[in-house]
């Protein structure tokens, strides 16, 4: 039961229709579904990704600067429709489900609160960065006076 691929040593887990996240071991070895990586761990990089790869140095244990996670949520949203994505960071457990968070507030309509509890019944054992919920408010706010000014 649920979405993470238990018979894979990386315990990926799908968050959204074509959106999964995991961590750097993953990412190297990436699932037959996947088609694009988005590196979001500022430490890690990969030497030569096999797929699209984007890479957005996120710093680990610090709030998430807006630029970065509106850069990560609108690169998710501009490549969801063509890509299957693996959403990554170090050890899957931080920055990669708080990326997602983010997303799903930005782009799936959801409340923090209901963004937060999606992710965890996916992904048992995350921890969100500090401040997340103000810096997600803050891009969605952003988003919404940008409206279809956006790039995509």
């Amino acid at each position: 039961k649920g979405s993470a691929m238990k018979d894979s040593p990386y315990a990926i887990a799908r968050v959204w229709p074509g959106l999964w996240i995991g961590n750097v071991a993953a990412a190297l070895q990436p699932p037959v579904p996947v088609t694009a990586l988005l590196n979001v761990a500022a430490e890690r990089d990969l030497d030569a990704p096999r797929c699209l790869y984007h890479k957005i140095p996120i710093v680990d244990g610090l709030p998430i600067p807006q630029e970065q996670l509106r850069e990560a949520v609108c690169w998710i949203h501009r490549h969801l429709p063509r890509h299957r994505i693996l959403l990554f960071c170090n050890a899957g457990v931080r920055r990669a489900p708080s990326v997602a968070v983010g997303y799903l507030c930005c782009f799936a309509g959801m409340s923090f609160g209901q963004a937060v509890e999606h992710v965890a019944r996916q992904k048992p054992h995350i921890t969100l960065v500090p401040e997340l919920i103000c810096t997600v408010d803050a891009v969605r706010k952003q988003l919404a006076k940008a409206g279809s000014t956006e790039p995509r």
